[in-house]
């Protein structure tokens, strides 16, 4: 798997007016746009859990850190599957040019794993950044007492705006800000712990947000994760049925230009 993504990852052309949505698996995305820009949202691709908490993963990587190569890092909170130290420093050694953007707790751990302050651009709540042509906004999430710096985003590029929830409850009033944009895709997480919003929860936030597409993530990683599917698939048809939704594999790949292109 981890070559012959790599090639897909690589080789990827997208069209002006369009963007390329890899999964990575858990709260993890790269987006590419015509420009061959690549933005990396919370990747995790270390054992770096298993060997702090003990959760083993059930999903092998897609990919070898070594093979990441961005051009931007958003990194939504601390947590070790967001913010994964095992690679993260290694990655911006090898990419001198590759920025990360992160909430305060996460921008100081990176700051005392000796990153540069020139790679490093701190993202709390509100803060706005347009960079290798993303617009990026850090919005509202709730993590609870754990991870109250952790942020939601949006990201923009190619005239399609995606939202990333983060891991977060649902909170409708405080979501209205995100839900009042006009959004392509919305990528949330579904696995019901720590805090995060469960399959109904999520779909509460679909029918606020109202996406072009919907995009369920963070769960099956870990045997914690497990979350539940089938019960976002059977809710989300019948109480958002005229929402588009997809579930991706871990590796995939999609395109969106407004629509999606595949598969």
């Amino acid at each position: 798997m981890s070559m012959e993504f790599v090639k897909k990852l690589n080789q990827c052309k997208v069209q002006e007016g369009e963007l390329a949505l890899f999964w990575l698996g858990q709260a993890g995305f790269i987006i590419k746009n015509s420009r061959g820009k690549t933005l990396v949202v919370d990747p995790y691709l270390s054992d770096a859990v298993e060997r702090i908490c003990g959760l083993k993963r059930l999903m092998m990587p897609v990919m070898e850190a070594e093979d990441l190569n961005p051009d931007l890092i958003v990194i939504s909170h601390h947590d070790e599957d967001h913010l994964d130290m095992d690679i993260i420093p290694d990655i911006m050694k090898r990419n001198p040019n590759t920025r990360i953007l992160a909430p305060d707790t996460s921008f100081k751990m990176c700051k005392e794993a000796g990153i540069s302050e020139k790679q490093l651009l701190l993202f709390n709540k509100g803060t706005k950044v347009e960079l290798d042509e993303y617009k990026l906004e850090a919005v509202f999430a709730d993590h609870g007492d754990h991870a109250k710096d952790a942020i939601g985003m949006l990201v923009e590029t190619e005239g399609h705006l995606i939202y990333f929830a983060g891991d977060t409850s649902f909170q409708c009033d405080r979501m209205q800000y995100a839900a009042s944009k006009d959004i392509d895709i919305l990528v949330l997480p579904i696995n019901g712990e720590y805090g995060n919003m469960n399959s109904y929860e999520g779909v509460d936030l679909v029918k606020l947000v109202t996406p072009k597409l919907t995009i369920p993530s963070h769960f099956w990683t870990f045997i914690r994760h497990g979350s539940d599917p089938y019960t976002f698939d059977r809710e989300m048809r019948i109480e958002a049925p005229n929402m588009p939704f997809y579930f991706m594999c871990q590796g995939e790949m999609i395109k969106w230009n407004g629509s999606m292109l595949n598969p």
